[in-house]
C-alpha cells in the first residue's frame, strides 16, 4: 500500500472513531439511565448507585475531553506513545466502569440478577466493538477491560467455571476472528473513500490543466483568442453591473511580415515570445484585467474599472518596453528594432456602448497609431475624434 494512504488511513480510522463519539456516549447514557432507574426502583438508592453514576459521568467526560484535546494531534500526524496510551485508557476505563457496575448489581440479588446483568453486559461489549471497530487496539482494551472484570467475578467471586470459561472463549473468537474480519472491512472502505478522493481530485486537476490549456495560446502562453471571447463577455457584463469604466488596449507588432520574411519563421516565434515575455511582466494593477494574443501579431489587453489616463499610460508603457527590449528588425520603417502601435478604447458608465463597437473603436484607433508613422499609441474616446497620444517620457 502506498505510503502515504496508510499514513492517510490511520488518521481517518482515528478520527471517525472520535466522530461516532457522540452517538456512543447517547447511547451508553440512557441506557445507564435505564439501568439506574431499574435498580433504584428494584433496591433502592445506595452508595454504590450514586458511586457508579458518578464514575460513569466521570469516564464519558475524560473521554469527550481526551478525544477532544487529542484531534488536532491525531489531524496532523503528531501523536506520541503517551498520547495513544491516553487515549486507549479512556476507552478501557468505560469498559472497566460498565463491568464494576454489572458485578454490584448482580451482588445485590445473585441468584434474580445473574442472567439479566451477564446478557445486557455480554451484549454492550459485543455491540460496542463496532464503535471500535476501527482500531484494534482500542477495540480489545473496551471489550476486554468490560469482560474481563467479570470473568474473574465469576471465577472467585461466585465460582462459576464454566461460564467464566465461555465467556473468555467466546470473547477471543469472537475478537479474534468476526471483528478483525469487520476490521479489515471498515479499513478497505477507508482507502476506497481515500482513493476515490484522489482520483475526483486528479480528474479535477487534469480538467482545469485541459481548461488552462484550451485558454492558453501555445506559443506564447498569454490568453489564447478563444478565452479573449469568452471572458471578454463577463468583464463587460460585470462592468455594467457595477457602472464601472471598461478599456482596452488593441496592438500589433509593427512591419511583422517583413521580419518574419526576412528573419525566417523561427526567428518570429522566437521574437513573439519575448514580446510575450515582456507582456507577463507588466502589472495591469486592475482585477480581472488580462493581456491574450488574438492573431498572429496582435494582442489586446483588458482593463475593467481602469480610467482613460491610466489605460494610455499602460499603453505608453507597453509600447517602451517593447521597444527597450531591443529586439532587432532591420526591415521596419519607424525603427531598427520591434516596436508595437496600439490603440486604446473606452466604454464608459455613461455611455455604454457594445463589446463589438468598442473593438471597433480601438481598431481605428490601432489604424490611425499605424497611419501616423507607428510605434505610436492613438486613442478613440466617447465625443472625441480619434487622435494620436504625445509620446511619454518612460523612466531609464
Amino acid at each position: 500500500m502506498n505510503p502515504n494512504i496508510a499514513i492517510e488511513i490511520e488518521r481517518r480510522k482515528h478520527l471517525e472513531m472520535m466522530d461516532a463519539f457522540p452517538m456512543i456516549a447517547i447511547l451508553q447514557g440512557a441506557l445507564a439511565a435505564l439501568v439506574l432507574c431499574v435498580t433504584v426502583l428494584n433496591y433502592g438508592l445506595s452508595n454504590q448507585t450514586v458511586i457508579w453514576a458518578g464514575l460513569f459521568v466521570c469516564v464519558i467526560s475524560a473521554r469527550y475531553i481526551v478525544d477532544r484535546s487529542l484531534r488536532p494531534r491525531i489531524d496532523t500526524h503528531s501523536m506520541h506513545k503517551s498520547y495513544w496510551l491516553t487515549l486507549l485508557t479512556t476507552r478501557s476505563l468505560i469498559g472497566f466502569v460498565w463491568s464494576l457496575g454489572s458485578i454490584w448489581y448482580i451482588q445485590l440479588a445473585p441468584e434474580h440478577n445473574l442472567l439479566s446483568t451477564t446478557i445486557w453486559c455480554t451484549a454492550l461489549a459485543f455491540a460496542g466493538t463496532i464503535f471500535h471497530i476501527n482500531s484494534i487496539s482500542a477495540l480489545q482494551v473496551y471489550f476486554w477491560s468490560l469482560i474481563l472484570p467479570l470473568v474473574v467475578y465469576f471465577s472467585i467471586g461466585l465460582e462459576r467455571l464454566f461460564e467464566a470459561f465461555i465467556l473468555v472463549l467466546c470473547g477471543v473468537i469472537y475478537v479474534s476472528l468476526y471483528t478483525r474480519i469487520l476490521h479489515n472491512k471498515a479499513i478497505k472502505r477507508i482507502a476506497e473513500e481515500i482513493e476515490k478522493e484522489q482520483l475526483i481530485r486528479q480528474l479535477s486537476e487534469a480538467n482545469h490543466s485541459i481548461k488552462a490549456l484550451a485558454e492558453q495560446d501555445a506559443l506564447t502562453e498569454l490568453k489564447n483568442r478563444t478565452y479573449f471571447n469568452q471572458k471578454i463577455e463577463t468583464v463587460w457584463q460585470r462592468s455594467k453591473e457595477k457602472r464601472q469604466d471598461l478599456c482596452v488596449i488593441l496592438f500589433d507588432i509593427d512591419h511583422f511580415k517583413p521580419f518574419n520574411d526576412n528573419y525566417g519563421h523561427v526567428s518570429g516565434d522566437k521574437a513573439l515570445r519575448k514580446v510575450a515575455k515582456r507582456l507577463k511582466a507588466i502589472d495591469l494593477e486592475a482585477e480581472y484585467s488580462f493581456f491574450a494574443r488574438v492573431g498572429g501579431e496582435e494582442f489586446v489587453a483588458v482593463l475593467p474599472n481602469t480610467r482613460l489616463d491610466k489605460a494610455i499610460s499602460i499603453a505608453e508603457l507597453i509600447r517602451f518596453d517593447i521597444e527597450n527590449a531591443a529586439i532587432v528588425h532591420q526591415y521596419s520603417s519607424c525603427a531598427d528594432v520591434i516596436t508595437i502601435s496600439a490603440g486604446v478604447a473606452i466604454s464608459t458608465s455613461e455611455q455604454a456602448s457594445s463589446i463589438i463597437e468598442m473593438m471597433e473603436q480601438a481598431d481605428k484607433a490601432l489604424y490611425l497609431a499605424k497611419e501616423g508613422g507607428r510605434n505610436q499609441v492613438a486613442i478613440f474616446a466617447p465625443k472625441e475624434q480619434p487622435h494620436l497620444v504625445e509620446l511619454q517620457v518612460q523612466p531609464s
